[in-house]
């Protein structure tokens, strides 16, 4: 029997459905009446038979689209590949409420009931749906009311703490349509429909085993025997009362969700939509940008270097800045400006991986930061950094901490002006000098790691890193995977453009301050000197080790052994395959990912893997090019095998084997370059610190190629030397016939 609900319950779930469109007058709809989906793109969950329904009231759709979950749906509609989407008014209220740039159609499609699914003739669906009207009105709403609303700590589910006399039941649910069926943090199930499961279970006295899965699943899994029931955000509809039964335990509606209308002319951003717009990678104003500008072309940039470049190439019309930082770009380069109307506001904190160790430390340095805010120290601080005229405020030396509690290791991006920077040879700014005065008054030992910000948030999550300082924004995307401590900082976010005028320079002007910048100021040579050192260090030992590695696999293969020739075709497969960066991570946070081995020593494994599989396949190559005829000759001279391979086979074969060893070289050297992504401070490195203080990004680009080629030129002409001194046709004449005497 349907359970009769009052018109306050529907009153209230109308109005709960209603509450987030009015909010905000951005959320006025982009398509306001059925007719106007004409010709449009709808989508609907798999398994959701609806298409009939939208039909009925917009017969000319241009197509359906199905999506496997919410998110993919609502992302979808976001990115502009459909244009409506099909959804109940429970899940519709809380995707409104968490995208800005969604609305609700004011056509309502139809009304139905939410369902939990028995088998067809099904003899328990009498006694589920007694349960099911034994319990309250009042306890349902209340249900009801908790898992819509925004309070996220009353969504607790009821224990099963009943006998369960009755036995268990398999139940299969959805797992990704908050607030009805959906996971948490943890990976538990919970939402309004586990709620009514287990409020029904309870007055049953059985147990429930609860397994998610896709909606387009639950109906298969009920028919087959293999749930007793199913749920998650089912509305029973007359084709689908073909195929199972129903307990109808609260009223539903269907609506469609569309994009939010941009007011035509309604800020200073507006002639910036549909224009390309650059994006740094890892951060997070991409959604901020298709939010304000839905028909933006997004571009990504690794630095604020490479987007100021291509900004002032004309590649890209603006870009997403903080407005403190921008700030002080625009006093280093003052061809910029900003557009005086804010994307958003951010709060920024330092980032924590989600263990025991890492909440333990998140909440010390949150109760830290919060006595700085209490004391006034904080804002002195911070008024200091980012609004003082006085120079750079003086940072304590982090080696010089006592490690009275142990050391900490931080990670941070150093090219992220006033938060993280590198000045004057070390490294500096805001959130270093509050990490740095954290472990100094807590007992702690410091260490600095400088690695590229889109690699940080997996170093703390890997436990490379004890925690970062690295100008993180907190979102709530971002809490799902780390924790963050107390805000240490908060801006708004702008839009960087170029000035209309910029005053006119002569070339060799600009080139001499360029030089001035990258050079000399701060004694920014240095930096330059010890990347160098880095990446000479991390070729010589790779080429060193790789060539060992490599000359002895090849001996070990050279006589045909299965397992050992299988095992080397299988890893030079795996190495060659893998682009570099991703097998440098893969070294560094897996298979080294709970050891304390430095960036530099994991680059040197990973390189020496990629110049040993090299230099195992020269070596194959070239010892084919001889002739076995000179072995055999060898062996009848009374050459041992190894001996013939050394004296005779080798060095014929050594020719044809260095020109590719020399051009391999000059591969490795400028392959290096992606070290930055495991915290190195290579060459690359170094050229985008000093990139992000200057904000000059071609001269220091240009300094970096050319230092490059004298590197791989110095290399090379090592090689070529040994090559032409063990190579007779390459050798003069007079050479190869020194101590000859040619008149007899």
């Amino acid at each position: 029997m349907k359970k009769a609900f009052s018109v306050m319950t529907l009153l209230v779930l109308l109005l709960g459905l209603a509450w987030p469109c009015a909010s905000a007058e951005a959320r006025l709809p982009e398509y306001t009446a059925f007719g106007q989906l004409s010709g449009r793109t709808v989508s609907m969950l798999t398994g959701a038979p609806f298409e009939e329904m939208i039909s009925s009231k917009v017969p000319d759709v241009g197509e359906f689209t199905y999506y496997n979950n919410m998110p993919d749906m609502i992302l979808a509609l976001e990115s502009g590949k459909t244009d409506a989407a099909l959804i109940n008014n429970a899940v519709g209220a809380l995707a409104l409420s968490r995208n800005s740039g969604l609305a609700l159609l004011p056509q309502t499609l139809a009304d139905s009931f939410f369902g939990i699914a028995f088998p067809k003739g099904s003899p328990e669906l009498a006694r589920w749906q007694g349960a099911l009207d034994a319990i309250p009105e009042e306890v349902r709403q209340a249900a009801w009311e908790k898992w819509t609303g925004q309070d996220e700590s009353a969504k607790v589910l009821p224990a099963q703490d009943w006998p369960g006399l009755g036995g268990t039941v398999r139940a299969a649910v959805v797992d990704t349509l908050e607030p009805m069926s959906y996971a948490g943090e943890g990976g538990e199930l919970k939402g309004f429909d586990i709620e009514m499961i287990l409020l029904m279970a309870r007055n049953l006295d059985v147990h429930v085993e609860f397994a998610g899965m896709e909606l387009a699943a639950i109906l298969s899994s009920v028919q087959s025997g293999k749930a007793d029931l199913g749920a998650g955000s089912i509305i029973v509809s007359d084709e689908r009362k073909q195929g199972c039964d129903f307990v109808e335990y609260y009223p539903a509606s269907f609506v469609l969700i569309v994009r939010a209308a941009q007011e035509a002319a309604k800020g200073v951003l507006d002639p910036l939509d549909g224009k390309k717009i650059g994006i740094l990678t890892g951060s997070i104003f991409a959604p901020f940008v298709t939010g304000r500008l839905p028909r933006a072309e997004l571009v990504w940039f690794n630095t604020t270097a490479d987007q100021i470049a291509a900004l002032m190439a004309h590649k890209i019309e603006a870009f997403p800045i903080d407005e403190t930082v921008l700030r002080l770009v625009m006093q280093e380069e003052n061809q910029l400006d900003y557009l005086d109307e804010y994307l958003d506001e951010v709060e920024v904190g330092m980032v924590f991986a989600k263990t025991e160790k890492g909440e333990k430390l998140c909440g010390e340095v949150s109760a830290w930061l919060r006595s700085l805010k209490e004391s006034g120290e904080m804002e002195r601080i911070r008024d200091a950094w980012l609004e003082g005229s006085g120079g750079e405020p003086a940072v304590s030396d982090p080696a010089t901490l006592p490690a009275v509690k142990g050391r900490l290791v931080v990670a941070t991006d150093g090219t992220f002006a006033p938060l993280s920077y590198i000045s004057g040879g070390k490294l500096t700014g805001y959130e270093i000098d509050l990490v740095t005065r954290f472990c100094e008054e807590n007992g702690y030992g410091l260490q600095f790691k400088v690695m590229n910000f889109d690699g940080i948030l997996m170093a703390v999550q890997q436990g490379q890193v004890d925690f970062a300082a690295a100008g993180f924004a907190i979102t709530d995307e971002r809490k799902e995977s780390v924790l963050f401590s107390e805000p240490d900082y908060h801006s708004g976010t702008v839009m960087a453009v170029l000035k209309e005028a910029t005053p006119d320079r002569s070339f060799w002007a600009a080139v001499g301050e360029s030089f001035e910048k990258t050079f000399i100021r701060e004694n920014r040579w240095q930096l330059f000197l010890q990347g160098i050192v880095t990446t000479l260090l991390i070729t010589v030992l790779s080429v060193l080790f790789g060539t060992l590695l490599g000359f002895g696999v090849y001996m070990l293969c050279r006589k045909g052994n299965r397992v050992a020739n299988a095992l080397t075709r299988f890893v030079v497969w795996l190495v060659q395959g893998l682009p570099v960066v991703v097998l440098l991570m893969i070294l560094y946070y897996i298979v080294f990912g709970k050891s304390s081995l430095p960036g530099t020593v994991v680059s040197v494994v990973g390189f020496t893997l990629v110049f040993g599989s090299a230099v195992y396949a020269m070596i194959r190559e070239g010892v084919s090019t001889v002739d076995r005829g000179q072995a055999e000759a060898a062996y009848t001279l009374g050459y041992a095998e190894r001996r013939a391979f050394f004296r005779v086979v080798l060095p014929q074969a050594l020719p044809h084997i260095l020109p590719s060893f020399r051009a391999q070289i000059t591969s490795l050297i400028k392959a290096t370059a992606v070290v930055g992504y495991i915290a190195v401070q290579d060459l690359t490195k170094m050229g985008d610190i000093i990139r992000s203080r200057t904000y000059d990004a071609f001269f220091p680009l240009i300094a970096v190629a050319v230092i490059y080629f004298i590197l791989a030129a110095i290399l090379t002409f090592l090689v070529r030397r040994i090559e032409v001194r063990i190579d007779p046709k390459q050798r003069p004449r007079e050479e190869i016939l020194k101590g000859v005497k040619t008149d007899d």
